[in-house]
């Protein structure tokens, strides 16, 4: 079985767009990851809604692991990796295989 390489950040800066990042990653790609979903759904990034300069701030943490604006405030790599994907088209998104798994074609749940 291949090894999985996790995916590390080597950079990162805030989007022209709100609630965007520029994201690059270890590989050599690059992405633009829009994270509003998780600002306007978790308690914790509630800073962020209030403050387009803190979120500005946005750096790489330590290992590339993840990005953080403060002590308090991160997101993972994988969680961003993961976005990215989806954003991109390259991979569905749970809702939207969800909507496919219950398509009126699809056999029946065992």
């Amino acid at each position: 079985m291949p090894k999985k390489a996790l995916p590390r950040i080597i950079a990162v800066s805030a989007g022209e767009h709100p609630n965007t990042l520029h994201i690059r990653w270890v590989s050599g790609d690059e992405s633009l990851v829009d994270v509003s979903g998780l600002i306007e759904t978790f308690r914790v990034y509630a800073p962020l809604r209030q403050s387009v300069e803190l979120f500005r701030q946005v750096r790489v943490g330590e290992y590339g692991t993840d990005i953080i604006w403060s002590d308090e405030l991160d997101m993972s790599a994988d969680t961003l990796w993961r976005l990215a994907q989806e954003q991109s088209g390259i991979m569905m998104t749970d809702e939207a295989f969800h909507n496919w798994r219950e398509r009126p074609e699809m056999p029946a749940k065992a």
